[in-house]
C-alpha cells in the first residue's frame, strides 16, 4: 500500500470511529458500540506507530546502502591499483598466484 493510500485509509478510519462515537444511538441497532470505535482508534494508533518505525528503518537502510556503495567503490579502486602494481612487479606466468587471469 502506498503512503498516500495508507494516509487516506487512516484518515477515513479516524472519521469512521468519530462518527461511531457521536452516533452510537443510530448504529447501536446494528450491533455497533463505542467499543468498536475504540478498537478502530487503537488499531489506527498501532499502524501509525508501525509506519513510523518502518520509515525509520527505510532511512537507516538508505544510509547503510550509501555507506556500502562507498566502501565497494574504495575496494574496487584499491584492488585495481594493487592488481596493476602486481602486474608490474611480478612475471606474467605468476599472476595466477594473485588471482589475476588477465592476458596483459
Amino acid at each position: 500500500m502506498t503512503d498516500s493510500a495508507l494516509s487516506k485509509q487512516m484518515a477515513e478510519t479516524k472519521l469512521l470511529a468519530e462518527g461511531l462515537k457521536k452516533r452510537v444511538d443510530a448504529v447501536g441497532k446494528v450491533g455497533l458500540t463505542e467499543a468498536r470505535a475504540e478498537e478502530l482508534t487503537a488499531l489506527v494508533g498501532e499502524i501509525e506507530k508501525l509506519n513510523a518505525e518502518q520509515e525509520e528503518l527505510k532511512a537507516r537502510l538508505k544510509t547503510k546502502t550509501a555507506e556500502l556503495a562507498a566502501k565497494q567503490k574504495s575496494l574496487k579502486a584499491l584492488a585495481s591499483e594493487t592488481k596493476k602494481l602486481v602486474k608490474i612487479g611480478v612475471a606474467k606466468d605468476d599472476w595466477l598466484t594473485f588471482g589475476i587471469t588477465d592476458k596483459q
